[in-house]
């Protein structure tokens, strides 16, 4: 939401964007109410034997526009104002002339033409967003209406002509098949007899192929040009997680390869984020200089602004809360984060009875475990990719991307995994530990059993991992975030959230065990950090945010 503009001028701003489109369908209703009365004299351009009808595509052109006017496109602005000042002029022209003047054509082509002048200039201010940048699913429903807009167009045309036009009787289908198939492939070709019939036909032709044209434009946007290759800016995010030290979460800034990077000017601090449905998601905090960040997330947010994307930041930290509320984000928890002390887990949680009895259980069986640094042999890859599949297969289970790394040889080569086997040496159940920006934090992602495993074997195999990980040096290991746990309505707006949240935790369970979560991890005793999303444009707002991060985390 753009928080300097007020609801009246974003009302109006609106009322122009949407008259420009009303415009270019009343030139294109006109057009066929004149063929059908045959007055054909204004506007026509004869080029080797076609009647190409200007008002036709002037009509379809202004549809076009209005997309991208909505959008606030700059270009859009430019040739808006360019072509009704000229329709304006041609207008006033024809007044000197005395050519066919009516009520009808005054509106049309010189009052109408002068009030969307006057509404794109006045508020020339708000278009501001580059004509490069365009989703693929923009482009798809502008096509998609567009193409509805000729159908509308070639049917209406077919079922107002009479027998007199054609020489047969034309049914509603028979209009739709002869308007979608322009080549009479699909239906016998109709022979037009009259003047009226044959300046339809030709119309008809000339709007398919300018929406054909229209179409391919859209699709075919030049695509914003980038001033650094995607794997020197993800080299540079890494080397500021390396000099100021980011957090054991920060590794999902580079990986999965599926984010782009924003730096201020200085390169002392950056942005992660992906784009997903008009929403610019970021990764996380910034990284890199902390006295840098208010100043990062204005050029940012001027950045979006520009490309038309909305700003949402996913897994915030409670000590940034201030600088986002600050730039107008609000602030909505979506669970909480556990972070575990190695060194009271060691002396007092994992002593026990609870974890007494695992250890015990495990050790009877000849279970134990073991640590793989990489690079890990295929052999070991094809039995972690088992488990993994193994795994998948149970209710709720999927794998995620974005701020969460999924199974690939690539990615489980980026740190030590450790291993449960049984008796025989099989390998049972998995967990990696991912590179870690925070010197005291170590961090895991994936930890995956088979069917088969022997029950707790998550627990012996997170007891040795825990215990590796003090003896490297280890003080805290981010047990991760526990979704929708912990929520608390604050304000009206926020309880509507909070509320809707809350039930998806009481009642998800059979699709995804959130309580189940919470209670494994609660056992091992940690701290609960709360994380939220920071977001603009209330509820509203806020659910384009949740349905922009469904897409990017699915993989």
């Amino acid at each position: 939401m753009d928080s300097n503009k007020t609801a009246p001028s974003a009302w109006a701003l609106r009322v122009v964007t949407y008259g420009v489109a009303a415009h270019g369908v009343l030139l294109m209703a006109s057009t066929l109410e004149d063929q059908l009365r045959i007055h054909f004299t204004r506007f026509l351009v004869h080029v080797s034997g076609l009647v190409i009808d200007v008002p036709l595509l002037l009509g379809l052109t202004l549809l076009y526009l209005s997309s991208l006017l909505r959008r606030r496109k700059r270009t859009a602005w430019v040739v808006s104002v360019g072509l009704y000042a000229c329709i304006v002029f041609i207008g006033l022209f024809r007044i000197t002339l005395g050519d066919g003047l009516t009520i009808e054509v005054l509106l049309r082509d010189i009052f109408v033409p002068a009030a969307m002048v006057a509404g794109l200039v006045y508020y020339r201010g708000e278009f501001t967003v580059k004509s490069d940048v365009r989703s693929f699913a923009f482009s798809l429903r502008f096509i998609a209406l567009v193409l509805a807009v000729t159908f509308v167009y070639g049917v209406t045309g077919f079922m107002l002509m009479d027998r007199h036009d054609f020489h047969t009787d034309i049914t509603l289908s028979q209009a739709a098949s002869h308007t979608i198939d322009q080549f009479d492939l699909s239906e016998p070709a109709l022979t037009p007899y009259t003047r009226r019939a044959k300046l339809f036909v030709d119309s008809l032709s000339v709007v398919s192929v300018g929406a054909l044209a229209y179409g391919v434009v859209s699709l075919f946007q030049p695509i914003r040009a980038r001033l650094q290759s995607e794997e020197q800016q993800r080299e540079l995010a890494q080397s500021l997680l390396e000099r100021y030290h980011g957090s054991s979460e920060d590794f999902f800034k580079l990986w999965p390869h599926d984010k782009l990077y924003f730096f201020n000017l200085a390169h002392t601090a950056g942005i992660a984020y992906a784009v997903h449905r008009g929403v610019a998601l970021v990764a996380g905090d910034p990284f890199g200089r902390v006295e840098a960040f208010d100043a990062l997330l204005t050029s940012f947010d001027d950045f979006c602004r520009a490309n038309d994307w909305a700003v949402a930041i996913v897994h915030t930290e409670p000590k940034f809360s201030e600088l986002y509320q600050n730039h107008g984000f609000s602030l909505q928890k979506i669970g909480e984060e556990a972070a575990l002390s190695l060194a009271h887990f060691e002396n007092e949680v994992g002593r026990n009875k609870y974890f007494r009895h695992i250890r015990n259980k495990f050790e009877k069986q000849d279970f134990t475990t073991e640590l793989l640094k990489p690079p890990h042999n295929d052999a070991v890859f094809a039995r972690l990719q088992e488990i993994s599949n193994d795994w998948l297969k149970q209710p709720g289970r999927a794998e995620r991307r974005f701020l969460l790394g999924y199974f690939t040889p690539a990615y489980m080569q980026h740190g030590p995994i450790m291993v449960l086997r049984d008796a025989a040496g099989t390998i049972q159940a998995f967990i990696n530990q991912i590179p870690s920006y925070d010197p005291e934090e170590a961090n895991f992602d994936l930890l995956r059993h088979t069917n088969i495993a022997l029950g707790n074997a998550n627990d012996f195999l997170m007891m040795n991992f825990i215990h590796h990980l003090h003896q490297e040096g280890f003080k805290r290991l981010n047990l991760g975030l526990c979704p929708l746990s912990g929520l608390e309505a604050r304000d009206e707006e926020r309880s509507v959230v909070d509320s809707a949240l809350r039930f998806v935790y009481a009642n998800g369970d059979r699709l995804y065990s959130f309580s189940g979560l919470h209670r494994f991890k609660a056992k091992y005793e940690p701290e609960w950090s709360s994380r939220y999303i920071a977001y603009r444009g209330g509820i509203r707002g806020f659910t384009r945010t949740v349905t922009a991060l469904s897409k990017a985390t699915k993989v």
